[in-house]
C-alpha cells in the first residue's frame, strides 16, 4: 500500500487486506492444530516444535492487534470517505504498520528455520530473536529508502517544473 498513487489505488489495497483476513485466520488455525498434533505425536523433548508454534500465535497476536485495528479504521474511512488523500496516506505509511509487517516476517524467517534445523531451545530463542530483528530493521530500512526516494522524485519534479515555466531566452 505504500506505493499507493492515488486514492482509488489505496482503497483497493485496503479492501484486498479486509478480504484476505478471512484467508488469514482459517489458515493460521489450520497450522495450529497441525503444528498442536505434531507435538503431541513428536513433540516430547523437542524444544522447536513450542517455539514455532508460539511465534506463529505471536505473528497473530501481533497481525490482529497491531495492524488489524488500523486497517479496520482505514477502511472505515476509506468507505465513508471522510478522510482526504493526503491524511489517509500519511496513516498507510505510519511507522507502527511498517515495524509490525517487518516484526511478522522476521518472525515467519525464524519459524521456516526452526522447521529446517530443528534447534535446541536457546538455538531456537535465538534464531526467532534474530528473525525478529532482521525483519525489524528490513522495514525500518525499506520504509527509509522509500521515504527517501520519494523526497527525491519530488524536487525531481519540482526542479522540471521550474525549468518548465522558466523564460526561454
Amino acid at each position: 500500500m505504500d506505493w499507493s498513487d492515488d486514492e482509488d489505488q489505496m482503497r483497493f489495497f485496503i479492501r484486498v487486506f479486509d478480504r484476505l483476513r478471512w484467508i488469514f485466520i482459517p489458515s493460521f488455525a489450520g497450522i495450529l492444530l497441525g503444528g498442536l498434533y505434531l507435538a503431541s505425536k513428536y513433540g516430547r523433548g523437542t524444544f522447536w516444535i513450542p517455539a514455532a508454534l508460539i511465534a506463529t500465535l505471536a505473528i497473530m497476536i501481533i497481525g490482529g492487534l497491531v495492524t488489524g485495528r488500523p486497517m479496520a479504521k482505514l477502511k472505515k474511512a476509506t468507505v465513508n470517505r471522510e478522510i482526504a488523500f493526503d491524511a489517509l496516506s500519511t496513516q498507510v505509511k505510519s511507522r507502527q504498520l511498517a515495524l509490525s509487517y517487518g516484526l511478522r516476517g522476521g518472525l515467519a524467517l525464524g519459524i521456516v528455520f526452526l522447521m529446517t534445523a530443528k534447534p535446541s531451545l536457546w538455538r531456537s530463542t535465538f534464531a526467532l530473536v534474530a528473525g525478529c530483528i532482521a525483519g525489524l530493521a528490513l522495514a525500518v530500512g525499506l520504509r527509509k529508502f522509500l521515504e527517501r526516494n520519494r523526497r527525491s522524485l519530488r524536487s525531481v519534479a519540482q526542479f522540471d517544473s521550474a525549468q518548465a515555466n522558466a523564460p526561454v531566452h
